[in-house]
C-alpha cells in the first residue's frame, strides 16, 4: 500500500461504538475534494484488510499494518495522509461515557478496559420491579383491551407464578424457576392444557415488560408447550340429565333455576357462559328462532341463531309462564328486583349431580349431548356448526363427532327387515 501511494505514513482511523460504523475523522473537513478523496481511499483499504477486527485502533506506517498499544498515542494534530486537521475530536462518546482516565491514571489501560467491554454481548438490564409488583400493571393495562373474563383468567394464573417468583425482580427469571413450576403442577394434577394456558400468561405479562424495557430476552424462549390429549368425553344419557334436574328439584334452594338452565342448553347446544346472559328479548316467537349472542361477549365475537326444534320451542313456552317479568331467562338469585342474570349455577349442580349419583356430569356436557343427537339425527355438519356457533363449516364437529354418525347408520341396519 505504501508503495501504490508513495507515502511513508499513511493514516488511522476509529471505530464509532455509539454509531456501530468506521468513521474517517477528516472526511467532514472543509478542504478540497482531492484530500477528502485520498481519505476515502485510506478507509477502504482499512476494510479490506482488517474487516474483523472490531473495536481496535488501527495505525497504517509505511513498514505495514500494525495495531496500536496505546491508544491515545494516536491522536495527531493532522492526518499524515492528507495533513487535514481534524474539526472535531476523534473521541466522540468521550463525553457521554465520563472521564478517559482510568483509576491509577493511565489513559491507555483505561481506553483498553472500555473497548473490550464493548465486544461482550449486552447484559440483560437490572430491573427494580419484581414479579409481584409488576403483573398488576400489566393487567391495568389490558384492563380495556380484553374481555373482563379473559382478564380473571389471566390474573388467577399470575397468582399461581406469585407463588414461586413473586419475590423475584424480572431480569433474574430463569428458565429452571420455570421448569420447576411445570413440573409442581403436574405434580399436583393440572391437566396439560392448563399449564399451557399459564405459560401463555406468563410469556404475555413478560413481553409487557420486554417492550418498556425492563428486560431484554424472555425466559420462556425454548421451552415448548405440552403436549396433551383431551379426555374422551362421555355421552350421558337422558334418563341420568333428567335426574339431576329432578334432584335439583327436590333437594335445591335454586333447583328450578338450574332445572331450566340445564334443559335449555341440551336442547339448543349453547355454552354455560353465553346461556346465563340470554334475555327474553333474543327469543323470536314469530319466526321461531333463539338469537344466541346479541350482546357481542360470545367466544368468536358474534351471535348466531338457532331453529326452533319441538324440545325446545317447549321448554321456552314452559320457562316464559314462570318469567315474572323479569328481562333475563335466568336472573341472579341474589338480587331478583335488579336486571342482572345469574353469574353461576355449579355450587347447585355439584350437589344435584352427587345426589342423583351421575358423576362427573358438567354444563359443557349439554353441549356435548346436543351435538351428538343432532348427528345421530343426521342433520349436516355445516347446519350443526352454524348453530353451535362453529367457524368452519362443520370439520370439527365431522372429526370429533363423525363415528357416532357411523355407529347410529349401523345400529339403525340391525332394525332393518327385509321380506
Amino acid at each position: 500500500l505504501s508503495r501504490e501511494c508513495g507515502f511513508e505514513s499513511l493514516h488511522w482511523y476509529h471505530f464509532d461504538r455509539s454509531e456501530f460504523r468506521l468513521q474517517n475523522h477528516c472526511l467532514n473537513s472543509t478542504n478540497s475534494e482531492q484530500n477528502n478523496n485520498k481519505c476515502r481511499w485510506c478507509l477502504f483499504w482499512c476494510l479490506f484488510f482488517f474487516r474483523k477486527v472490531f473495536f481496535r485502533q488501527i495505525v497504517f506506517t509505511g513498514s505495514g499494518f500494525k495495531q496500536s498499544s496505546n491508544t491515545r498515542a494516536l491522536e495527531a494534530k493532522k492526518c499524515l495522509l492528507c495533513q487535514i486537521e481534524p474539526k472535531r475530536s476523534i473521541w466522540p462518546n468521550e463525553s457521554k461515557t465520563g472521564s478517559s482516565k482510568s483509576d491509577n491514571g493511565d489513559p491507555s489501560t483505561s481506553g483498553t478496559r472500555t473497548v473490550k467491554k464493548s465486544r461482550t454481548v449486552p447484559s440483560q438490564p437490572k430491573s427494580s420491579l419484581n414479579w409481584s409488583d409488576y403483573w398488576p400493571r400489566y393487567l391495568a393495562s389490558i384492563n380495556q383491551l380484553k374481555r373482563p373474563r379473559t382478564v380473571n383468567s389471566e390474573r388467577l394464573h399470575c397468582r399461581h407464578w406469585d407463588k414461586l417468583i413473586g419475590k423475584l425482580k424480572l431480569h433474574q427469571i430463569r428458565k429452571a424457576d420455570l421448569l420447576d413450576f411445570r413440573a409442581i403442577k403436574l405434580e399436583e394434577g393440572w391437566a396439560g392444557r392448563t399449564v399451557n394456558l399459564a405459560f401463555t400468561v406468563l410469556g404475555n405479562v413478560l413481553s409487557h415488560a420486554q417492550d418498556n424495557g425492563l428486560i431484554n430476552t424472555l425466559p420462556t424462549e425454548g421451552i415448548k408447550p405440552i403436549r396433551w390429549k383431551p379426555k374422551k368425553r362421555p355421552l350421558f344419557a337422558p334418563e341420568q340429565i333428567e335426574a339431576i334436574c329432578f334432584a335439583a328439584l327436590q333437594n335445591c334452594k335454586h333447583g328450578q333455576l338450574l332445572a331450566d338452565y340445564v334443559r335449555l342448553m341440551k336442547t339448543c347446544g349453547s355454552r354455560a357462559s353465553e346461556t346465563l346472559r340470554l334475555q327474553w328479548s333474543d327469543v323470536d316467537w314469530d319466526r321461531k328462532q333463539l338469537i344466541i349472542g346479541s350482546d357481542g361477549l360470545t367466544k368468536n365475537h358474534e351471535s348466531r341463531v338457532v331453529d326452533f326444534n319441538p324440545a325446545l320451542e317447549t321448554h321456552l313456552l314452559d320457562m316464559s309462564k314462570r318469567c315474572n317479568g323479569s328481562a333475563h331467562l335466568f336472573p341472579s338469585p341474589k338480587s331478583p328486583t335488579t336486571e342482572m342474570p345469574a353469574k353461576t349455577l355449579k355450587g347447585t349442580l355439584y350437589k344435584a349431580r352427587d345426589i342423583a349419583d351421575v358423576e362427573g356430569f358438567g354444563f359443557h356436557d349439554c353441549r356435548h349431548y346436543f351435538i351428538s343427537h343432532a348427528v345421530m339425527s343426521g342433520i349436516d355438519y355445516m347446519t350443526i356448526a352454524r348453530w353451535v356457533g362453529h367457524k368452519d363449516g362443520g370439520v370439527l364437529i365431522g372429526r370429533v363427532y363423525g363415528h357416532l354418525n357411523d355407529e347410529h347408520a349401523k345400529r339403525q341396519a340391525k332394525r332393518l327387515r327385509l321380506a
